[in-house]
């Protein structure tokens, strides 16, 4: 049992463990809520901020509208909030929200799994197209960041956060699922199917959330660092990175594409030669700590928020049966 509380990938797992229950749970709760709306019972479940986290588009307007008039989304409060969170820890702690709290993320590294289990590994695109294909997420990170921070005014952000659609949007994230459609099924499909086959293919080339993420945590004062003294260049670092960064020949990995995911750490046979280290001191983050650090760090985001009256939407039962009414 001792030795498994020591595996960096324990911990990992469970912190990844308990946010898909939470996601679960949110989702179940929210599930119930939007059926006892269109039912027009009168006995309404509370709806759950956390489904907020699945708006992500929706929390970068809010977050263009606050810093333009000032105003903390009031619709989607949480939504930005968590949003916020995920940004701070990045930059804090790397892409750690990819590989320890991200549902996708999660379900992702599993389909791999799934892969080297059929197939005995999982399948490698060659560099030249890795290269081309890891470039879409940021040409979708782009798109985005030009569409909202320089073609919307923050008259117009502010009113797309007060808008129908926004207002309602995660109904109709949940309707959008409950009733997909072929192509949708396929396009998940096969999604699924590449993620087999190739490691956390989505998160890899696709996801321009990652693609923000990976340029913020560049900035993280920790990183993956590589004790070149003790480093007997087996290069099983580099062999078990699901990132495909030449650990073995890093002294401190800058790469964005890093999610902090501990594999390298794990492999390594020469103790204390590959840890997580800050910029400053000489002094290694443990595991445990990075743990508690992380959890910590969303605990408090979410109790600030609701000490200050920025976590529970300004939507009300009423409304929401207004708006289903449009849909």
């Amino acid at each position: 049992m001792f030795s498994k509380l020591k595996n960096p990938m324990s911990w990992r797992h469970g912190v990844q463990l308990f946010f898909a229950l939470i996601v679960a749970y949110i989702g179940i709760d929210f599930i119930m809520f939007v059926n006892q709306i269109t039912k027009q019972s009168s006995a309404i479940i509370n709806r759950p901020p956390g489904v907020e986290a699945f708006l992500p588009l929706s929390a970068l307007v809010g977050l263009r509208a606050w810093l333009a008039t000032g105003r903390f989304d009031p619709v989607h409060p949480a939504g930005l909030v968590i949003f916020l969170v995920i940004l701070v820890t990045s930059l804090l702690f790397k892409r750690t929200f990819c590989s320890w709290i991200c549902p996708i993320g999660t379900l992702s590294e599993g389909l791999g799994k799934i892969g080297r289990a059929l197939f005995g590994r999982n399948f490698k695109t060659p560099v030249w197209l890795d290269l081309i294909l890891r470039s879409l997420k940021y040409v979708l990170l782009l798109f985005f960041m030009l569409a909202i921070f320089w073609g919307m005014s923050g008259t117009d952000a502010a009113s797309f956060v007060q808008s129908p659609y926004n207002r309602i949007s995660d109904v109709m994230m949940l309707e959008f699922i409950e009733h997909l459609s072929i192509i949708g099924f396929s396009v998940f499909g096969v999604l699924a199917l590449l993620s087999v086959l190739i490691e956390n293919f989505w998160c890899r080339y696709l996801c321009p959330y990652g693609a923000l993420l990976g340029v913020i945590s560049f900035l993280s004062p920790v990183k993956i660092t590589r004790n070149q003294n003790t480093c007997i260049e087996c290069g099983k670092c580099t062999k078990s990175c699901p990132s495909r960064i030449d650990v073995a020949h890093e002294s401190r990995v800058f790469s964005p594409e890093c999610t902090g995911c501990l594999n390298c750490v794990r492999q390594c046979p020469v103790k204390d030669t590959l840890t997580l280290k800050a910029s400053w001191g000489k002094k290694t983050l443990s595991i445990p700590l990075l743990t508690i650090a992380i959890l910590s760090l969303w605990l408090l985001g979410i109790v600030i928020a609701k000490l200050t009256g920025h976590w529970r939407s300004d939507m009300t039962v009423e409304t929401y049966k207004q708006l289903l009414l449009m849909l």
